[in-house]
C-alpha cells in the first residue's frame, strides 16, 4: 500500500497535467486502449487495463492470490515505466510478474512524462524535484508537456497564472519550452532526466552546452544526473 501511494504523488505532475487539458480542452484523463488504438481490434474488449492519457499503460491485478497478470501491448514499443526494460510488441499478450508491492506501469513509445520525488503528503510532494522521463521511439523522437500552478487558486488557466512547458526529442536533444511561466515553476527544479531506447551508447552529454553528469545501462537507458535546472527556464540536453 505505501508503494502504491508513493508511485501515485510521484506521478501527480502527469495526473495534473491530464486534468487541464480535461478542462481546457475535454481530453479524457483515463481511457480505454482502443481510444489510441482505433484500428486494432483486439483493444476494443479489452476492460481490465486502461491508459492514463496516451502514454502509461496500466495493467492492475484485480484477482486475489495471482503472481502474474496477462496484459496487451498494441503494435509498436513500450517500457518498463521503473527499469526502462524495453518491449517490442506485434500486438500481442504479456504475461507480467504481479508482485504485491509492483502496479505494472508501460511507458509507450515517443512519450515523455514528468514526475515528482514523492514525499509524505501531496503538498509536501508538489514541492519536490522532478525526474522526466523519456521514452523513445524507434527513431528516436519523443514528446510531452507540464501544466503547473499553485494547487489553490482558481481559474489560472483562464487568468494566465500557469506555468505550461513543452518538452521534445528529437535528433539526440531534448528541449524544454516554457511558453507559459508563473512563480510556482520557479521554484521547483528538474534534478534528473532518464531516456529509455538511447543506442549507440553516448561518450558525451551536455546540458545546455555544458558536460554533464550521467550514466548508461546495458537495457539502453541514460541518466542525466545532478542538473538543478530551474523548471521555469528553458534548457537543452543533447548525448553524442
Amino acid at each position: 500500500m505505501k508503494e502504491a501511494l508513493l508511485l501515485r504523488y510521484s506521478l501527480f505532475p502527469v495526473l495534473y497535467t491530464l486534468f487541464h487539458h480535461a478542462h481546457a480542452s475535454g481530453h479524457t484523463v483515463a481511457r480505454p486502449l482502443l481510444f489510441e488504438f482505433p484500428r486494432d481490434q483486439r483493444t476494443y474488449a479489452l476492460d481490465k487495463q486502461f491508459l492514463w492519457g496516451k502514454s502509461l499503460l496500466v495493467t492492475p491485478v484485480l484477482e486475489p492470490g495471482v503472481e502474474y497478470v496477462v496484459g496487451y501491448f498494441p503494435k509498436g514499443l513500450w517500457y518498463d515505466f521503473y527499469t526502462g526494460d524495453s518491449l517490442a510488441s506485434s500486438g500481442e499478450d504479456i504475461k507480467l510478474q504481479a508482485p504485491l508491492d509492483k502496479i505494472n506501469l508501460h511507458l509507450r513509445e515517443g512519450s515523455i512524462i514528468p514526475t515528482q520525488r514523492p514525499n509524505i503528503t501531496l503538498w509536501v510532494s508538489s514541492g519536490q524535484p522532478m525526474h522526466l522521463i523519456g521514452a523513445l521511439s524507434e527513431d528516436g523522437v519523443a514528446e510531452g508537456d507540464l501544466f503547473w500552478d499553485d494547487g489553490e487558486t482558481i481559474a489560472t488557466y483562464e487568468n494566465n497564472q500557469h506555468a505550461y512547458i513543452r518538452f521534445r526529442v528529437q535528433k539526440s536533444t531534448m528541449t524544454s519550452e516554457v511558453l507559459q511561466a508563473n512563480v510556482e515553476a520557479s521554484y521547483i527544479t528538474v534534478e534528473t532526466v532518464s531516456f529509455y531506447g538511447v543506442k549507440p551508447e553516448p561518450k558525451r552529454v551536455t546540458v545546455n552546452s555544458q558536460d554533464a553528469d550521467f550514466t548508461y545501462r546495458a537495457n539502453q537507458v541514460l541518466t542525466v544526473t545532478n542538473l538543478g535546472l530551474n523548471l521555469s527556464q528553458n534548457f537543452t540536453i543533447s548525448w553524442m
